[in-house]
């Protein structure tokens, strides 16, 4: 008898478990748009150094979280694609998102949901391979319904 509960409780943890991680899935596929990209503890925006051309009013960088692992993202200044990159994304755990995209973009990070539509993405050890900067803390400010401010 105390075998049968222990066993109920276990498997009933694993699927628990299992469903929460596929919502947690569901919530983070699909279109995001980059609202600001802040390396070594700063909260200075970087895509203005980084990305060619960017304007606060004028760029947009795009992330599409597609399905068995694909991410891309393309940038935008006036309605036309100046760059996009293709790379990879797999949730390790329910807080964690292990993202490699190009040579900004390659680390494992803690996800913070806001709300439904904004969600922080921050860790101590994103591999940046631009000017060979290397691991840096980095913070990715994302949004659903379009740039926000920040």
């Amino acid at each position: 008898m105390k075998r049968s509960i222990l066993f109920f409780a276990i498997c009933s943890m694993l699927v628990l478990t299992g469903c929460y991680k596929v919502h947690r899935s569901y919530i983070i596929k699909g279109k995001w748009y980059l609202n600001s990209f802040e390396i070594d503890g700063g909260s200075t925006n970087q895509m203005h150094g980084f990305l060619e051309d960017y304007l606060t009013s004028d760029g947009t960088y795009v992330i599409y979280m597609l399905d068995n692992g694909i991410m891309r993202g393309e940038y935008y200044t006036a309605d036309t694609i100046n760059y996009f990159a293709t790379g990879t994304w797999s949730l390790l755990d329910t807080k964690t998102i292990q993202m490699d995209m190009d040579q900004f973009v390659d680390g494992d990070f803690t996800i913070e949901l806001i709300n439904q539509s904004e969600m922080l993405l921050n860790t101590s050890a994103n591999q940046i391979d631009f000017f060979n900067m290397g691991e840096v803390k980095t913070v990715l400010r994302i949004s659903r319904e379009g740039k926000v401010e920040s």
